[in-house]
């Protein structure tokens, strides 16, 4: 135990003092503050838009759009939508309204190309129904053609009507729309979607980032041959239990204060109305018992990645061999993550593709984290689930154990796995 207290506190003690870690925490927490900062920035320009806005509304119905706005080209040869222009205008009052013929079509596709926020609703009659084709300069420019289905949906409805004789009370109450609300069965929301997805990142990056820590330390040690000094006075097993613990707490600890952090800006900074998509924020996700089994996922989690890496570390003389030599450990880690994460996208659920990420023990630090968080979690799935991890990690841990003591002080070209796993 005193073997493995002296690697932990050697260790802890010279990767918390490098630039690099300084500087990622650093860097972290800018970005989280500037994130807590967006929501009463975009508070703040859209009440001053509004004020704005109120202002000029009492001016003669808000004197027309000014000059510089987007132009909106209505080629209608119909007739109907024309008559209706007001109607068309109050889906985007922020646009100029223009009529034209058909003839002048080509040019207002010539201009459009030009000025790439005007737009052009060409309306034309097909097999006795209006056709409308809206042309924007690409997709990310111009207007939503789904609105202006719709609202030009409601004018055709309303002017069948009218020709049907119906009075205009009855239109208007037959047109109106009406009220809705969406609601989810079970437990997922959009915090805790949200939320998920963001573990999951995270999970990736303790991972990988801490992971490479360890094999950066061992190769760094074993390159400037402190290794051997460390190998007389502690066993190769002892050295690595403890190196993995050292970058394991430090991570820990990393992501604590960052959490805090996080925690205090939030509190601080982000306005207590503010929501997603219309929708209010809720921890309700984030329960003792959620944030006790993300806790052991991390360590869980690191634990499997942290020993394969050491090993990876032990296995090459130069620093500069450790990305390829850590290549096969990468490609699992990055496999691992895309499989929990594109079952996370997809929603989680019960499919055969999200228990496989689940049970999967590379995977399932990126995967249960999600599901968790979504509600999704069976405790049955959950005991599958962490027991098949441990299990492996015990494994891993000890074929790691082995290959290492067998590879930490091998000096020369860098050790295929056949070698290793043959060397005792």
């Amino acid at each position: 135990m005193r073997q493995i207290t002296t690697v932990f506190a050697y260790t802890l003690k010279e990767a918390a003092r490098k630039k690099a870690f300084i500087v990622s925490t650093v860097i972290i927490m800018i970005m989280v503050l500037a994130l807590c900062l967006a929501p009463r920035i975009i508070s703040a320009v859209k009440g001053s838009g509004e004020e704005e806005q109120t202002g000029t509304e009492n001016s003669a119905e808000q004197a027309a759009v000014s000059d510089d706005a987007a132009i909106c080209y209505l080629v209608d040869q119909t007739g109907i939508f024309e008559k209706n222009l007001d109607t068309l205008k109050s889906v985007y009052p922020d646009r100029n309204f223009k009529t034209a013929a058909k003839e002048e079509e080509e040019g207002i596709r010539s201009d459009i190309r030009e000025n790439e926020n005007n737009s052009l609703i060409s309306i034309e009659e097909k097999d006795g129904l209006p056709y409308i084709r809206v042309v924007n300069a690409n997709f990310m420019k111009g207007i939503s053609s789904q609105k202006i289905s719709d609202i030009c949906n409601k004018i055709w409805q309303k002017n069948i009507l009218e020709e049907s004789g119906v009075d205009g009370e009855t239109i208007a109450r037959s047109t109106i729309s009406l009220p809705y609300t969406e609601e989810a069965a079970g437990d997922m929301d959009i915090t805790g979607y949200i939320l998920g997805l963001a573990v999951v990142f995270i999970m990736f990056f303790a991972v990988y980032y801490y992971g490479y820590g360890v094999a950066m330390s061992v190769a760094s040690e074993k390159t400037s041959r402190v290794m051997e000094t460390l190998v007389v006075s502690a066993k190769p097993s002892r050295i690595l239990i403890g190196k993995c613990l050292a970058m394991g707490v430090l991570g820990l600890l990393q992501m604590v204060g960052i959490i805090v952090f996080a925690l205090i800006c939030y509190t601080a900074f982000v306005p207590s109305n503010f929501n997603i998509g219309g929708v209010p924020i809720d921890f309700s996700s984030i329960t003792p018992f959620t944030l006790l089994i993300l806790l052991v996922y991390f360590v869980l989690g690191y634990s499997l990645y942290a020993v394969m890496n050491s090993v990876c570390g032990a296995a090459v003389s130069k620093v500069e061999d450790l990305n390829s030599a850590m290549m096969p450990v990468m490609f699992i880690s990055l496999g691992s993550f895309y499989l929990g994460y594109f079952t996370a996208i997809a929603g989680g659920g019960s499919s055969g593709l999200t228990k496989f990420a689940m049970y999967l023990p590379f995977s399932s630090p990126f995967s249960v984290p999600f599901t968790l968080l979504t509600g999704g979690m069976k405790a049955g799935d959950l005991a599958v689930s962490m027991g098949l991890l441990l299990i492996f990690i015990l494994v891993i841990a000890a074929v790691s154990i082995r290959v290492y003591s067998a590879s930490v002080l091998h000096y020369g070209n860098k050790l295929k796995m056949k070698e290793l796993l043959k060397m005792r």
